[in-house]
């Protein structure tokens, strides 16, 4: 099966929640609710090395949620990818512990990850009410925001959709501590484009002035792609970059979009 009908399938399942018990904004969706409807019950507790982890018995189950993790709407992503290995993956185990780097697995690097994953940003971040959303914005910190804030979800889970679901090019960059970690961009320019992970982020873009302590974090600027890329469409040699730190996690979000 391709990862585009992979894809859509997971993405349905979550959809077929949101008619099958009518939700209509995303504050109506109460995943501990929805968990305990689909015979799962949902609680916090220990966790080592892992975000959430989900036992299955039968017909039965039970998501444990790491009582470590502060952020509400990183909680949630943790539940609603839980949600998707019990709805998507009762054959392949009873026993499933997902770290943080699993919640942002892609289908090169895990199926049943990625499944888990296309599931739960459809289920939080429906696809009907999050295009609207996203219309006509660009990826700057004040809409990423909001997004966030309409959504319920990280700051990192929204920008990540809004490359996923946009119309334009965007390109989604998580840096740390002066390095790029890790990457998303939109699917038109996945061939054409291409960023090195592990390298020292050029201190001639918004997000290396950032690290030197150089720019308030809302500033929006014209930057080189070639500062960010080692390959790139021929016809994106500028682009526009905003950053949005993480609070003081040492990391930053670079949203890139080719004009």
């Amino acid at each position: 099966m391709s990862p585009e009908v992979r894809r859509a399938f997971a993405a349905g399942d979550a959809a077929k929640l949101w008619r099958q018990y009518g939700f209509r904004s995303p504050e109506e969706l109460v995943l501990e609710d929805v968990a305990w409807a689909l015979g799962v019950a949902v609680m916090e507790g220990p966790l080592d090395s892992a975000d959430a982890r989900l036992v299955r018995r039968a017909d039965r189950g039970i998501i444990r949620v790491n009582r470590e993790i502060r952020q509400h709407g990183r909680k949630r992503f943790a539940i609603a990818h839980e949600l998707g290995h019990w709805r998507l993956h009762a054959a392949i185990s009873q026993l499933l512990a997902c770290t943080k780097e699993d919640m942002l697995a892609r289908y090169k690097e895990s199926e049943p990850e990625a499944e888990a994953n296309w599931f739960a940003a459809e289920l939080l971040m429906p696809e009907d009410l999050y295009r609207p959303a996203i219309a006509g914005n660009a990826p700057n910190p004040d809409v990423i925001n909001g997004l966030a804030n309409r959504f319920l979800v990280t700051r990192t889970a929204a920008a990540v959709r809004f490359v996923e679901l946009c119309k334009e090019h965007c390109v989604f960059v998580m840096c740390e501590k002066g390095r790029i970690k890790w990457w998303r961009c939109s699917k038109d320019i996945e061939g054409p484009l291409w960023i090195d992970g592990g390298t020292a982020v050029s201190p001639r873009t918004l997000a290396g002035r950032f690290f030197e302590g150089k720019i308030p974090e809302a500033e929006t600027q014209c930057v080189g792609m070639c500062e960010w890329a080692s390959k790139f469409p021929d016809y994106a040699e500028d682009a526009m970059e905003a950053i949005i730190p993480l609070g003081n996690t040492g990391a930053v979000i670079a949203m890139i979009w080719l004009e």
